[in-house]
């Protein structure tokens, strides 16, 4: 899907062929469907208009060690292992060639992500957490935090900022976004990315709020005109949580559920692992876009019956996050 050179799309064509064959012993990653999203247009004025985006949180090294947390207590330590999910990871990212890449809980921009993409024709950005919980691991590869890729014959970096995020109360907190423009080279239109992770875990809803209020604010302030905007991450919020509440009805932009745009309703689930003492699959992950872009393809969620017992990650798949795809086209 990217637009890259022929030399480009090649190469990207011989990196996926050489993950394959080192990963021919294991089995292939979970099986998904790609939806076409009839009646939107795909060509404008005789160029290509659509572009492809990818949203995944893929899992920290230093918070999947088995080792060192109960994150995954029924997780083969093998499928655990940075060696074989890092093949694992490109291998998704090739598998689907997206134009724009937008990732969380990347603790190996530098040492795996950065260079491996450049390579295949990426550049890359990355805003780490400030207080990064991969930091209390020995052995760590510095901090987590969200990293944007984009395709560098397709767009072009206009500026970018990094965001600390803040409470209500406006102390600093660990969580960060980072924003960037960029100017299609196809089209000449620019398209405002912002990636994000905010505060996990129950009773934080309202600091979720405030972050994602914030985060829009900081949006706004980077357009110029009636810009498109996509904002990609993962919330740690179901649909009814006040953060997606405010992501549609705020008083900088209204903006859609990527996947509800494309499906109807929801994904049934964007995470599903077992911790102890129970089981948790819910739909915390999300691609907002303005009204002005248009969802033109979807990857849909993998079936659950395609989901292993040990729940992800697993052998098939290397986070417990699954990755969020779509076609978009210019409005």
């Amino acid at each position: 899907m990217a637009a890259g050179t022929g030399v480009q799309l090649f190469a990207r064509k011989e990196a996926l062929s050489r993950i394959e064959t080192a990963l021919e012993k294991s089995p292939p990653l979970l099986e998904r469907a790609f939806i076409s999203c009839e009646g939107e247009s795909k060509v404008s004025d005789g160029k290509t208009s659509e572009f492809r985006v990818m949203q995944w949180n893929v899992l920290a090294d230093a918070l999947s060690t088995s080792s060192l947390t109960e994150n995954f207590i029924k997780c083969p330590p093998k499928a655990l292992q940075w060696s074989r999910r890092k093949l694992r990871s490109l291998e998704e990212v090739l598998t689907y060639d997206p134009d724009i890449i937008a990732v969380e809980e990347v603790d190996h921009f530098e040492d795996y992500y950065s260079p491996s993409l450049k390579e295949l024709g990426y550049e890359g950005l990355f805003a780490a957490k400030r207080d990064s919980p991969c930091l209390k691991f020995p052995d760590n590869s510095g901090p987590d935090g969200c990293a944007l890729f984009y395709d560098r014959d397709r767009f072009s970096l206009v500026n970018h900022k990094d965001v600390a995020l803040k409470d209500p109360n406006g102390a600093s907190t660990s969580q960060v976004a980072l924003i960037a423009n960029l100017f299609d080279k196809i089209q000449g239109r620019t398209l405002c990315c912002a990636v994000t992770h905010l505060k996990s875990k129950e009773g934080y809803e309202d600091l979720r709020r405030s972050q994602g209020n914030e985060l829009l604010k900081s949006v706004s302030e980077c357009l110029t005109d009636d810009q498109s905007v996509l904002v990609l991450g993962d919330f740690n919020a179901e649909a009814t949580e006040p953060v997606c509440q405010l992501m549609e009805e705020n008083q900088y932009m209204c903006m859609r559920n990527a996947y509800v745009t494309a499906t109807g309703s929801n994904a049934e689930f964007t995470t599903w692992k077992i911790r102890p003492g129970k089981e948790v699959k819910h739909s915390i992950d999300y691609v907002w876009h303005t009204q002005n872009l248009s969802v033109t393809g979807c990857l849909k969620i993998p079936e659950s019956d395609c989901i292993p017992d040990v729940r992800l990650p697993c052998l098939q798949y290397p986070s417990d996050h699954v990755s969020l795809v779509f076609d978009f086209c210019w409005g």
